[in-house]
């Protein structure tokens, strides 16, 4: 670096002395260039031996600054070394330093002017002493001699000044003390006294009278020297002047000064010893500060001072300072000017009260002068008035009392009068001062401290309230009215006495107003910074208090004190405090007027700017402040046009001006980094910021005219604002945007008028070509689209394009003409303008560095819900693109643009990967994208067209200019890897096309491209670069791995064989991760999992040998995982491995058998059976609204259990096609898999979602039987093993696919055609026999075989084709065209399907007994009960097999027989075991005794589900076997013990009133006293409990009765007092809600419900319930979640009625909630809510109330039109997301309850009787009347259900989306309920006996059997669906009972 200039060579070597680092390579490298170019004397032709006596006189060694500069690099490098890096070195370090300092006096150093701040000699003093410093203070054990070395200094420093002649000392000597100053006194290091005694011997030469003397005549005796020629001076003037411009004069008097601060520098340090964790940046006198300022905040340390030699030079320096202060007093005194820069007269005054003051706190005796002196400084009779000595006074005074408290009290009198008194000192300027007098504010803080300290009680208030009379003394209202009694009376002058306020003014009278003033304002700062320093609420509030009632009345000096001190009170007072301090600034500016003296000096603006300024202390008050100033400005428009508006003739430019001013603290406000309003924002603000905007339109704030009043800082202001502001226009529903824009409050129409046509103008000219448009707009909109185009042409040209398309989400303003064509034409404008200006910036490499993410921005807009917002956003990003093709050289932006894609691919696969439940939000990960998008599938493709068409376009543009970067940057997308590959990958498939495309710049490719005949891309260049960069990428990592020790080898490939260190480390790795996976403690995660793997197959892949181990842990771990992202993932490996090495290939699949084997024995996959298909009332039944997470959750568990083995099925049919030909042994173990696989036929799972897995493996299996060589035994035992796997699928029930996803019943359909033709093409082949057998017997057995395949392949083909013809029904229930047409099979003649079923029957009974469901047939229902009953032991573990023995009771004398074999028959669900008891099979015991253990067996959860069945059973109940079930139940589940009381207690009678017995009364009674009595201990306590909590609720009912006639206040008043009345016991429970507890009532929420004779009423319970929750990480290994158990309130509104017979509504609750558990098991989102409503006594109920729900008749009555325009006002305009979220909910919600109220023929569904909740769900309430009957006994309304015109509008029309959706939902409802029919059925029958209203005998039972349609298939069940559908569709008579029900009973319906 020789070769640089001096400035510039020491600028690197200070960065690299600063930037050093801990890495060994970093502190090298400093080493290098500056450790090892350190000289000394010796070195630099010197000597490094002390200097005797006699060797003084030598010369002085000459060191070039290029050697001095690194000496000084030397210093710095090692502040900022580590300390153990100087505890390595210290040893070579520390003598390196001492003989640098020691030879610093003896260097001639360059006479070089090229330092900047310093000389070198000072620079290198300050440099070495820093280091020495820094060394003692991490190792104390080197600070002696570090101390002796700098005393040493200073020794030779004094002697060489004395000998030296002046040029040497002025430019060398005195700065190198400088320096010395400079470092002692900027780096903190833990002095010791005797260190300070040591330096104070050595100091005081420099103050001795000869010494400063000489010093100050340097500069004569030089320019009197004969050999001083001009050059010299001039050097020394140049040299002097830099000094002295930074305050530095280099004379005698400023070295004293320097002495003075560095002796009480260190001895303050002795005092407080600085923390040992020093920072190695300091800044200028930082020790210094940081000692004071400590002795300052509390009281020193107490030395021991033993030694006398010590007192006395503390009391030496003591007295020298103290005459040193005299000295100088007199000597100012005598002078008739202030004393010149070069006596330093007042700092070093400053510095010596300093000095004695840290000299008496050590000796711990305050001396009398230096009190005094202080006294009489700190008072209005001071002798001299200086700034800086005051406030040193001040901090002495501070420190002395810290350590002196007995002085407190004396000095906070003394203090007080100091800062009462007009002192010249307290004057300033507060518009031009950024803070207040620094006397000031050092006499608050001193004046704190010794409030505090002095004793006494309450100090601080009275303090306070005494300083707060001299601000009350010193009002005007006070001295200026000879009445301020009503001043007084003021609450906010509570405190302040009136006689003391009194003797203040008297005091004050001998002062002029201008003294008074100044008192005044003194006393207001003071009475600030005490609020500040006590840091108390009370007295910060009445600080606020006081101030405020005096800004109100106060001259403009005064307020503007009283402004400039409360904005720092407002940074730290309380919120209120501060909402009050800015609104009183917001009155006196809005009041603020010409004629007002505050106009001209308006201090309350500037109070509020510099508020705005300094608000980022408290970022929580950005919004209250912003929205006040918003306020005030919106306010102070409004005032101006109301001025002008009754005045023509005002001159209101002043005014202008003057609200043009208020810009000034909003822009200060809003620069602030971290206050974003534009996010997030809230209505309140958008219309604030619109109004602030509409004014600066108003007033021509933006216009360049010059004309206009626009000062110079108003439009770079507005264009900041600009770039904060929100976007103007909001989203939402109703016309308020529009409405505020055409009438908006700020713009005052009268005033407007007059002035639009300049703006009307001013628009045409923007843009001319809508001038008649322009003609026809309101002077609102004109404002409007100016402030569009102003506001977004500041923004555009800041960068911030996408604000833009803000303006086009709002339908009401898109529906304007002339408005939207207006907003075309400006936003078209802004477009050309922002490309103009980035034209510009472009060309000087100046873009804005926010563009990018602006087109990103763009990029999402074009995606929005809103046409509109899409064309402009669209339309911009591409002109942006075109006009700019190198932006798409920016990764984030192609990133982007693929993620979008994909995302847009993946929104228009929804509509068949889950048909019913569109996904709105889709988030890429990669970029944090986020795309919000419509539920019309329609939309959603025009968007991706769109898009995609775009997207080409711009990769062509930039593939035209820039290829490799973009083909780069699109192999970096490709290169990240993947758990699993997703089909929906767009982007993936665009970027992979573009990344091989050849670009125009490669002419060759390109013309040889056009030549040929031949396609060409570069899909080679694509692999192989993006497999380099993987590769070497790899290596690197295998190197850092490694870290290999041949570091010099690295240009060669990297070792083959991996040491046998590492390959034990990753057995034992692999081992360890095992085990914890097989225990459930592993923490991996997935990419974990899939980094090991890699790593192994890598290893086998290098290894000569195969290594078996690393092969068993390669395929055992991800099964023993099994998880689809671990398989996938095992897959890409183990491909890889047999890739890479095919000689592994037969060990591989070995392993794989076995793990695949594995999974057999362990039931895990595809062979278990936790989710085997089961019936739906074998779960619980819940009274709780349909759970869509449940059915998602259902949805991926069977994935994440199916997939893995579906993923390695597809791995190994490949494998197999690879293997067929050439490799036996593959292909014997693939034998061995199909034959392990099928012969655990049973342990397939028969979950619906299994449907695809089964069959792939068989197709797989006769794939492998097709292509093996087997002999013909073995053929068939595969044959047949693979024929049992296919019949076992049709041995449960048959099934719908699980959830909405088209694809997956579309993947169904496709593996079961395949599979059907390989059944129809299915033969015996002639195959070699092995056999011991004769060849004479080889016919029989081979006809034999060819005979079995023909009997049973045609019974499976039967059953596989009505399979595929079911699911075809179920994808396509409304039998449209372009869904395809059903599938049609074979049809078999009546006469052959009995040999078929006992074909079916030999294979496996079960599949003869779900036959019947499949084929309505009765040929087929009457050969399976002849089988059943013939061979009955055949079908015990079928339960649906019991009814084909049964059949309807009457024939049980004839299988009576085989009854016997009841008691091992699977149990049948508890609802059909119910029906047993029934009459009609004549209570026989076998029978009887079944049903009982099948009740029994059932847990009680789901038997509890039925009690009110199990209660009508005991009619039938000869033999008593349901009273023991009931008896026996009751003693283990007490819930249930409790809810079967109730019910019987309601059956007892057979109506409302009571006064009809049931028969079956004296049973019930009896039973419910048994069950009572035999309850005992804590069960009878909790029964007692509950049942008397309970009845003391109901009675409230019977207690309302005399009130029916009264009003309902009356009511209400009297459930209030009885409410009161209720105390809650532990543990009770509302009988609604068995499933949480009651923990309180709100006793006031009780409400009388409408009934003409009885009194229900409906209160409010707190209900405590639990939940489980599970926490997992989803990227955890695994299930394995933390299970924990949340207890959770809810508010539970509950129905009490007496005199209404509830049990209707139970039976109907029911059966909606057993069709809830129907559509949950089949996946369906059908929403249900069927709340409780439970039957406690003889026409008595409790009923939940359905949660934040509305009532359709509600609706009417708040005046709402129809459903739509409720959604809309509610969930926001059609295009909201929320509103389509909604419209989805009430779609599903309303095809459930339509079938439940077609197959229940619910009636009465008048808007009374029709819910929306919360959600937009649709929820049916109140079933009086089902079945046969309807209100009035007339069944009027239709027989289908309630689907009126404005349902099918909400939904969309007839014609849309939505109500194809409905349709489709509603018929495949119907579909899923069919199976179930009998048990639906038996539910109702159960209850015939009850004798409800809604039941006529046997014939309800019959119509409600119709109307399940069981003889009709799918297709024809489906079609009658539809006709129902149709029928319901806007009927008449819907419409008519609903105008019968408003005009009879006023219950509104539009």
């Amino acid at each position: 670096m020789d070769f640089l200039e001096l400035n510039i060579r020491q600028r690197i070597l200070a960065d690299i002395a600063l930037n050093v680092g801990e890495a060994p390579e970093d502190l090298q490298h400093a080493n290098t260039l500056i450790a090892s170019n350190v000289r000394t004397r010796a070195d630099a032709g010197g000597r490094s031996e002390p200097l005797l006596d006699k060797e003084s006189s030598l010369p002085r060694a000459f060191m070039p600054a290029s050697r001095v500069l690194c000496n000084i690099a030397f210093g710095e490098l090692i502040v900022n070394f580590t300390d153990a890096h100087i505890s390595e070195n210290v040893d070579t370090l520390l003598p390196v330093l001492i003989d640098v300092l020691r030879d610093i006096p003896h260097i001639d150093f360059d006479k070089c002017l090229s330092w900047e701040e310093w000389a070198l000699p000072d620079q290198l003093v300050y440099s070495t002493i820093s280091a020495l410093l820094r060394i003692s203070s991490s190792h104390p054990m080197y600070s002696a001699p570090a101390t002796e070395a700098i005393c040493a200094f200073i020794s030779d420093v004094v002697e060489n000044i004395k000998a030296g002649d002046s040029l040497d000392v002025l430019t060398q000597l005195t700065p190198a003390l400088h320096g010395m100053y400079r470092a002692i006194s900027s780096r903190c290091f833990t002095w010791s006294l005797s260190q300070w005694q040591m330096l104070a011997d050595q100091l005081k030469y420099m103050c001795s009278p000869d010494m400063v003397d000489h010093l100050n005549h340097l500069i004569t005796d030089l320019v009197e020297s004969d050999d001083s020629d001009e050059g010299t001076l001039q050097f020394v003037q140049t040299f002097l002047a830099r000094y002295i411009s930074r305050g530095r004069p280099l004379s005698g008097y400023f070295i004293v000064c320097c002495v003075i601060e560095t002796l009480w520098t260190v001895l303050a340090q002795v005092l407080a010893p600085p923390p040992a964790n020093i920072v190695p940046g300091v800044s200028e006198a930082a020790a210094a500060n940081k000692a004071w300022n400590s002795l300052m905040r509390q009281a020193a340390m107490e030395l021991d001072i033993a030694d006398q030699k010590t007192v006395s030079a503390l009391n030496n320096v003591t007295n020298y300072a103290m005459q040193c202060f005299t000295d100088l007093l007199v000597q100012i005194e005598e002078m008739d000017q202030e004393p010149s820069l070069d006596t330093y007269a007042w700092e070093t005054m400053s510095e010596s009260l300093k000095l004695a003051s840290v000299c008496s706190i050590v000796l711990r005796k305050l001396d009398d002068k230096l009190l005094q002196r202080l006294l009489l400084l700190l008072s209005d009779e001071a002798p001299i008035s200086d700034n800086l000595v005051q406030e040193a006074a001040l901090k002495a005074t501070t420190v002395l009392v810290q350590n002196f408290p007995s002085k407190a009290s004396q000095l906070a009198a003394h203090l007080r009068r100091f800062v009462t008194s007009p002192i010249p000192i307290f004057e300033f300027q507060f518009a031009s001062e950024s803070r207040a007098p620094p006397p000031l504010a050092a006499a608050a803080k001193c004046l704190a401290l010794c409030i505090r300290l002095a004793p006494g009680d309450d100090l601080i208030m009275s303090n306070m309230y005494s300083l707060l009379n001299y601000i009350a003394a010193t009002s005007k209202e006070i001295y200026e009215s000879s009445s301020n009694s009503q001043l007084m009376n003021n609450p906010l002058y509570q405190g302040l006495d009136r006689h003391s306020v009194v003797n203040v003014e008297t005091g004050l009278r001998g002062l002029s107003d201008d003294q008074k003033r100044l008192v005044g304002i003194s006393t207001i700062s003071v009475v600030t910074r005490l609020a500040l320093e006590f840091r108390m609420e009370d007295v910060t509030r009445l600080t606020v208090s006081m101030l405020l009632q005096r800004l109100r009345s106060a001259e403009p000096t005064v307020e503007a004190a009283i402004a400039y001190n409360l904005v720092d009170l407002a940074l730290s007072a309380p919120d209120s405090s501060f909402i009050d301090i800015i609104r009183a600034f917001s009155m006196i500016n809005r009041s603020a007027n010409p004629d007002d003296p505050r106009f001209s000096n308006n201090m309350v603006l500037a109070a509020q700017t510099r508020l705005a300024q300094e608000l980022h202390r408290r970022p929580e008050l950005y919004e209250i402040y912003l929205v006040e100033l918003l306020t005030l400005f919106a306010d102070k428009g409004v005032a101006i046009q109301n001025v002008k508006t009754e005045n023509h003739h005002i001159k209101i430019d002043d005014m202008i001006e003057q609200l043009a001013s208020l810009l000034l603290p909003i822009d200060a406000l809003l620069s602030h980094e971290d206050f974003t309003p534009q996010i997030d924002e809230s209505p309140t603000l958008v219309s604030l910021f619109r109004n602030m905007w509409f004014l600066c339109i108003l007033f021509h704030f933006t216009t360049d005219d010059k004309e206009a009043t626009a000062m110079d800082w108003q439009k770079p202001a507005l264009a900041r604002i600009a770039t904060k502001t929100p976007a103007m226009v909001m989203e939402e529903s109703h016309d308020s945007v529009a409405s505020d824009v055409e009438y908006n409050s700020v713009i005052r129409q009268d005033y407007a008028h007059t002035v639009i046509s300049k703006h009307r103008s001013c628009l045409t000219k923007h843009i001319s070509l809508r001038s008649s448009d322009i003609r026809g707009l309101s002077s609102g909109q004109i404002i409007f689209l100016l402030t569009m185009h102003d506001m977004e042409s500041m923004r555009s040209a800041a960068g911030l394009t996408s604000s833009l398309v803000s303006y086009f989400i709002n339908e009401s303003l898109n529906r304007h003409p002339a408005l939207s064509a207006c907003m075309d034409s400006i936003a078209e404008k802004v477009i050309r303008g922002c490309i103009i200006d980035l034209n510009t910036e472009a060309a000087q490499q100046a873009l804005p560095e926010r563009l990018s993410a602006e087109l990103r921005t763009l990029l999402i807009c074009g995606t929005h819900r809103m046409a509109k917002a899409r064309d402009v956003a669209s339309k911009f990003l591409n002109r942006l693109i075109s006009s700019f093709p190198s932006l798409m050289c920016d990764p984030p932006l192609v990133f982007a643009i693929l993620e979008v894609l994909t995302l847009l691919r993946r929104a228009c696969d929804n509509e068949f990967t889950d048909e019913f439940n569109p996904v709105y939000e889709f988030e890429s990960r990669r970029t944090e994208i986020k795309l919000h998008l419509p539920d019309s599938y329609q939309v959603r493709n025009e968007i991706l067209v769109q898009l995609q068409r775009n997207a080409n376009t711009w990769f062509e543009l930039a593939l035209g200019r820039a290829p490799l970067e973009l083909q780069s940057t699109l192999q970096k997308y490709l290169a990240v890897g993947q758990i699993s590959s997703d089909a929906s990958e767009l982007g993936a498939s665009i970027a992979e096309k573009f990344g091989k495309a050849i670009g125009p710049v490669q002419r060759q490719l390109t013309s040889l491209a056009k030549l040929s005949s031949w396609s060409s891309d570069k899909a080679k260049v694509l692999a192989s670069q993006i497999a380099s960069k993987g590769y070497f990428a790899g290596e690197a990592a295998g190197l850092r791995l490694a870290s290999r020790v041949a570091s010099d080898r690295l240009e060669q490939l990297p070792p083959q064989d991996a040491p046998s260190g590492e390959l034990m480390a990753l057995k034992k790795k692999l081992a360890k991760s095992m085990n914890e996976i097989r225990t459930k403690t592993s923490t991996l995660t997935v990419q974990d999992l899939k980094r090991l793997l890699f790593r192994c197959a890598a290893t086998l892949i290098s290894l000569n040998k195969s290594d078996h181990e690393l092969l068993h842990y390669l395929v055992s771990i991800p099964f023993e995982v099994s998880t689809p992202p671990s398989i996938s993932a095992a897959i890409e490996v183990w491909t890889w491995v047999i890739a890479e090495k095919p000689s592994i290939e037969v060990a591989l699949m070995s392993e794989l058998l076995s793990a695949w084997t594995d999974t057999i024995k362990n039931e895990k996959g595809i062979f278990s059976t936790n989710l085997n298909y089961d019936d739906p009332f074998y779960h619980p039944i819940s009274y709780s609204p349909t759970d869509k997470d449940t059915i998602d959750l259902g949805t991926a568990n069977a994935r994440r259990l199916l997939t893995p083995h579906a993923l390695v099925l597809q791995m190994l049919l490949s494998r197999l096609q690879a293997a067929r030909y050439r490799r036996p042994g593959v292909m014997f173990l693939l034998q061995h898999l199909v034959l392990r696989s099928a012969r655990a036929h049973q342990s397939f799972s028969t979950h619906a979602l299994a449907r695809e897995a089964r069959f792939s493996f068989l197709m797989f299996g006769f794939e492998t039987l097709r292509s093996s060589h087997l002999d013909s035994f073995c053929e068939h035992t595969i044959r047949e093993s693979l024929y049992a796997i296919a019949y076992a699928w049709f041995a449960v029930r048959p099934q719908w696919s699980y959830g909405a996803n088209r694809v997956q019943i579309d993947a169904d359909v496709k593996v079961l055609s395949e599979f059907l033709s390989y059944l129809q093409a299915d033969s015996i082949r002639d195959t070699l026999t092995v056999s011991s057998l004769a060849p004479s017997q080889f016919a029989p057995r081979a006809s034999f075989y060819a005979s079995r395949v023909r009997d049973i392949n045609q019974p499976l083909r039967l059953l596989v084709e009505n399979e595929i013809f079911r699911l075809n029904v179920w994808a396509n229930p409304m039998n449209e065209p372009k869904r395809g047409a059903d599938h049609i099979g074979m049809t078999l003649v009546e006469s052959s399907w009995p040999a078929l079923i006992r074909t079916l029957w030999q294979i496996n009974p079960a599949i003869a007994v779900y036959l019947t469901e499949r084929f309505k047939l009765n040929v087929i229902r009457s050969e399976v009960t002849k089988l059943v009953r013939s061979s009955t032991a055949d079908v015990l573990d079928v339960p649906e097999a019991l009814n084909f023995l049964l059949g309807e009771g009457v024939e049980l004398a004839a299988v009576r027989r085989d009854l016997k074999l009841l008691p091992l028959w699977a149990p049948v669900p508890p609802v059909t075991a119910n029906t047993f008891f029934e009459p009609r099979y004549k209570s026989d015991p076998l029978l009887l005794q079944y049903a009982h253990r099948v009740l029994e067996q059932h847990p009680v959860e789901l038997t509890f589900f039925f009690v009110p069945q199990v209660v009508q059973a005991l009619r039938y109940d000869e033999l008593g076997y349901v009273s023991r079930f009931i008896f026996e139940t009751a003693k283990i589940s007490q819930l249930f013990c409790h809810q079967i009381i109730w019910n019987m207690k309601a059956n007892c009678y057979k109506d409302d009133l009571a006064e009809v017995e049931d028969p079956m009364k004296p049973m019930l009674d009896l039973i419910t006293t048994r069950v009572v009595n035999s309850l005992s201990g804590e069960a009878r306590a909790f029964y007692d409990r509950e049942f008397g909590f309970f009845n003391e609720v109901t009675s409230i009912s019977g207690k309302l009765k005399p009130f029916i006639k009264k009003t309902k206040p009356e009511k209400k008043a009297k459930i209030d007092e009885e409410m009161a009345k209720i105390v809650v016991d532990v543990g009770v429970y509302l009988p609604s809600n068995p499933d949480g507890v009651v923990v309180d009532i709100d006793k006031k929420s009780g409400r009388p419900l409408q009934s003409h004779a009885k009194a229900p009423f409906m209160a409010t319970f707190k209900v405590r319930k639990e939940r489980i929750s599970i926490e997992k990480d989803p990227e955890s290994l695994g299930d394995n979640g933390i299970e924990r158990h949340v207890e959770f309130d809810v508010w539970q509104q509950a129905i009490f009625k007496v005199g209404d017979d509830c049990r209707q509504d139970v039976l109907a609750l029911q059966i909606i909630a057993m069709f809830k558990n129907i559509f949950t098991s089949v996946g369906l989102t059908l929403y249900l809510y069927p709340y409780r409503v439970t039957a406690t006594a003889p026409g008595c109920g409790v009923i939940d109330v359905v949660p934040n729900a509305t009532s359709r008749d509600e609706m009417g009555r708040a005046k709402v039109n129809d459903l739509l325009d409720f959604f809309v006002a509610r969930y926001g305009g059609q295009d909201t997301i929320p509103f389509q979220r909604a419209r989805l909910n009430f779609i599903q919600s309303m095809a459930a309850y339509s079938v439940a109220c077609y197959i229940l023929q619910i009636k009465d569904r008048h808007n009374g009787n029709i819910m929306i909740d919360g959600e937009g769900h649709i929820v049916h309430i109140d079933f009086g009347f089902l079945f046969d009957i309807g209100p009035g006994g007339v069944k009027f309304e239709p027989s289908s259900f309630k689907l009126n015109h404005e349902m099918i509008v909400l939904m969309g029309g007839r014609y849309s989306q939505g109500y194809q959706l409905f349709q489709h939902l509603t018929v495949k409802a119907f579909l899923a309920i069919r199976p179930y029919a009998d048990q639906l059925v038996d539910t109702v029958q159960l209850m015939l006996g009850t004798g409800l209203p809604s039941f006529k005998g046997e014939g309800t039972i019959k119509r409600l059997r119709d109307r399940y349609a069981l003889g009709l298939n799918e297709r024809l069940a489906a079609e009658f669906m539809m006709g129902v559908i149709k029928n319901a569709h806007e009927n008449v008579r819907s419409t008519v009972y609903d105008e019968f029900q408003r005009l009879q009973n006023g219950i509104p319906y539009k």
